[in-house]
C-alpha cells in the first residue's frame, strides 16, 4: 500500500467490555459528502458480510457546503437502514451547514436515529444500550435508564469533559482524520488537538469506566492529504 492511499479502508477490529452477550457496532465518521473517499456500494457489502448490528455515526456525515439532496449520503443512509438500527449526531460541518434543519430531516427520512441532544434506548442482540449525542452548541444530554451507555461524541478533544460528568462506558468520536499525516502511529495535526494531538484513531481510556474510540474517518477535510493514514472504520465488539 503506497503512503498516500485514500480509498483502501483499514477496518480495525476493538474488542470492548465483558459479557456472554455480544453487539457488533461500526463506528462511522467523517465522510463528508461528496468528499467521501470511499465506493458507498463496497462499503455497505463489506459491513453486511461482518455481519454487523448497528452502525454509530460520529458526525461529519456531510459536508458544510453540501446540497443534501445530491451530495450522496442518502444512499448510504438507506442502505445502513436497510442493513441494521442506524443511530446518527452531528459533528462541526452538519451543525454550520446553511440548511442544518434539513440535514437531520434528511437522516430521520432514511430511517435513522437522530440522537443529537437526546438519548435513545435500544436492545441490539440482547444487550440495552443508552446512546446519546453530543451537540455542537448545547452540549450532551444526561443518560436516563439503565443499559450500556454510549456516547456519539464528534470531537475527541471533548471525551474527558464528558465521562467526568456523564460517565459513559464508551465515547465514539471522528474529527481528527487520523492525524492527517502518521509517523510512528501518531498523527501530526488534529483540529481541536493541535500539533501531534493525543486522540486520532483508535482505543483510549479517557477515565475509569470510561473508553473513547476515535475513526480516523472516511472522507476528506479542508487539507485533502493524508499521508499513512487509510480511511478507518473501527469494528466494535462490545460483550455485556
Amino acid at each position: 500500500m503506497g503512503i498516500f492511499e485514500n480509498k483502501r479502508i483499514d477496518y480495525e477490529e476493538i474488542s470492548l467490555g465483558q459479557g456472554e452477550r455480544r453487539v457488533r457496532a461500526a463506528l462511522l465518521s467523517d465522510l463528508h459528502f461528496p468528499r467521501q473517499r470511499v465506493d458507498t456500494q463496497a462499503l455497505l457489502k463489506e459491513l453486511e458480510a461482518r455481519e454487523i448490528d448497528a452502525a454509530f455515526v460520529a458526525g461529519d456525515l456531510f459536508n458544510r457546503d453540501c446540497d443534501p439532496m445530491t451530495c450522496g449520503a442518502r444512499e448510504l443512509l438507506e442502505g445502513l437502514s436497510a442493513l441494521m438500527p442506524v443511530f446518527f449526531a452531528e459533528g462541526n460541518h452538519e451543525a454550520r451547514h446553511r440548511a442544518a434543519g434539513r440535514l437531520h430531516a434528511l437522516v430521520g427520512e432514511c430511517g435513522v436515529h437522530d440522537v443529537t441532544g437526546t438519548c435513545l434506548r435500544a436492545t441490539i442482540g440482547g444487550a440495552d444500550l443508552l446512546i446519546a449525542g453530543d451537540t455542537e452548541r448545547d452540549g450532551a444530554p444526561r443518560f436516563a435508564g439503565e443499559g450500556i451507555a454510549i456516547l456519539l461524541c464528534h470531537r475527541p478533544e471533548r471525551a474527558r469533559g464528558h465521562a467526568q460528568i456523564l460517565c459513559p462506558d464508551y465515547i465514539l468520536s471522528g474529527h481528527a482524520h487520523g492525524g492527517q499525516v502518521r509517523i510512528l502511529g501518531r498523527g501530526l495535526y488534529a483540529p481541536g488537538q493541535g500539533l501531534l494531538p493525543r486522540y486520532t484513531s483508535g482505543l483510549y481510556p479517557v477515565a475509569e469506566g470510561t473508553d473513547l474510540v476515535v475513526s480516523r474517518g472516511l472522507g476528506a477535510s479542508r487539507f485533502p492529504i493524508r499521508i499513512n493514514d487509510p480511511p478507518h472504520v473501527p469494528i466494535l465488539t462490545i460483550f455485556a
